[in-house]
């Protein structure tokens, strides 16, 4: 049998103290990272969505990264796709690429884009005006 002290919390000894307070500052730390990756996935998806919109409003050409979840399962390379962006009003998640090079339609989702860049379409002509 366990004789009374070994099994009472002595104040002379903090470990149990210590073990207390391990424990709340793990938990906090962890619930703090699991809302941190929310809040910086939630700006991640607000700043392609400004982007996009950007993209709509001057009628620019966009280089999209696109990862479809159907080809996601056969490689982990993303698709580049380059061409200018049309929204449904209804849903934004939808965007419709007409592509550059053979002016084909693809529908994708805006949740799987890792990267969006735009291209001004004057841009290169003010370039090569000025020389």
């Amino acid at each position: 049998m366990a004789d009374k002290d070994s099994v009472d919390f002595n104040p002379e000894h903090p470990q149990p103290n210590k073990f207390k307070q391990f424990l709340s500052e793990s938990s906090q730390r962890f619930l703090a990272t699991f809302l941190d990756d929310d809040i910086a996935k939630k700006e991640r998806r607000q700043h392609i969505f400004k982007l996009i919109n950007q993209a709509i409003a001057q009628k620019s050409i966009v280089v999209i990264q696109y990862k479809d979840l159907a080809k996601a399962k056969q490689a982990d390379k993303y698709e580049t796709l380059v061409g200018r962006l049309y929204q449904h009003p209804s849903n934004p998640e939808s965007l419709v690429v007409k592509l550059q090079k053979d002016n084909q339609v693809k529908m994708i989702s805006a949740q799987y884009i890792k990267k969006i860049s735009l291209i001004n379409p004057d841009f290169s002509r003010h370039v090569f005006a000025s020389k």
